[in-house]
């Protein structure tokens, strides 16, 4: 019966949501044909959060980032700097996506987390460490609940995917480590929720503040890019073999769409 119920809830968010620049609020016809039920487990929002991110964050750096270095566009830590001419490195994107959230009031919160961070601010403490130990041995999520805080938390590893990844760290005077390699679990993404349940509506919400989330964050990266010396022509190209061309949002957030509606459809229905 849960198996059921989710299909439909995730099938109405796919409808709903994942095709669309910036979701409006449920239709009433629709509001009132989804299944209504508040005992959905916040693992199930989690997950879904985190397919999202993850696919946003694949595609900027191998799509946006890396194609992009070899066409002349650059990426730092100071991009958000007013004399900076550079864009967000993989990521300070997630931190961005971050604070996106945290600015539409979502109960949802991301956060990127290390026991080798290059800043302290993204240390593990506490519970987190001990989690964070296993993870690195089988490389699953762990889900926890830390009552202190009152919150669901949720951690998936943050794996070193890319030759950039490695070498920055590798490179950065602040960093604790230095010998990172392709494959290392380098960190853990981190997200925690209020609550150990989630009302349909509240799951529909936090999937399309996460889309929204996204978006604005690649916003803010086209915004920066049109301000600097000879700016990339941005349309529907991609960098690379178009040359110094960024996508719009709209493309941008297209790519992001098709790589995860059907992810996030097959998190549901095979959940435990």
């Amino acid at each position: 019966m849960m198996r059921q119920v989710i299909i439909a809830l995730l099938l109405g968010v796919a409808a709903i949501y994942l095709f669309v620049t910036a979701p409006p609020p449920l239709p009433e016809t629709a509001r009132a044909q989804a299944p209504q039920t508040s005992d959905l487990p916040v693992k199930v929002l989690l997950d879904a959060a985190n397919l999202v991110n993850a696919a946003a964050r694949k595609i900027y750096t191998e799509r946006i980032v890396t194609p992009g270095q070899q066409v002349g566009l650059v990426f730092g830590e100071d991009w958000q700097e007013a004399h900076s001419k550079t864009g967000p490195l993989p990521a300070l994107f997630l931190r961005k996506v971050a604070a996106e959230l945290q600015a539409q009031g979502a109960p949802l919160a991301l956060f990127l987390g290390s026991d080798q961070p290059i800043s302290p601010s993204n240390a593990f403490k506490g519970e987190q460490v001990r989690h964070f130990a296993a993870l690195k041995e089988d490389r699953k999520p762990r889900y926890f609940d830390m009552p202190a805080l009152r919150l669901q938390v949720a951690l998936y590893p943050d794996i070193a995917a890319a030759p950039g990844c490695v070498s920055c760290h590798n490179e950065h005077p602040n960093s604790p480590k230095t010998d990172w390699r392709l494959g290392d679990v380098m960190g853990a993404t981190t997200w925690t929720h209020p609550r150990a349940a989630v009302s349909d509506r509240e799951l529909r919400q936090g999937i399309a503040q996460v889309y929204a989330a996204v978006e604005r964050a690649y916003a803010a990266y086209l915004e920066k890019v049109r301000r600097i010396p000879d700016p990339p022509s941005i349309g529907s190209a991609w960098p690379g073999r178009e040359g110094r061309r960024l996508p719009d949002a709209e493309t941008f957030m297209s790519a992001v769409k098709e790589a995860t509606a059907a992810q996030i459809l097959d998190a549901a229905v095979l959940l435990r």
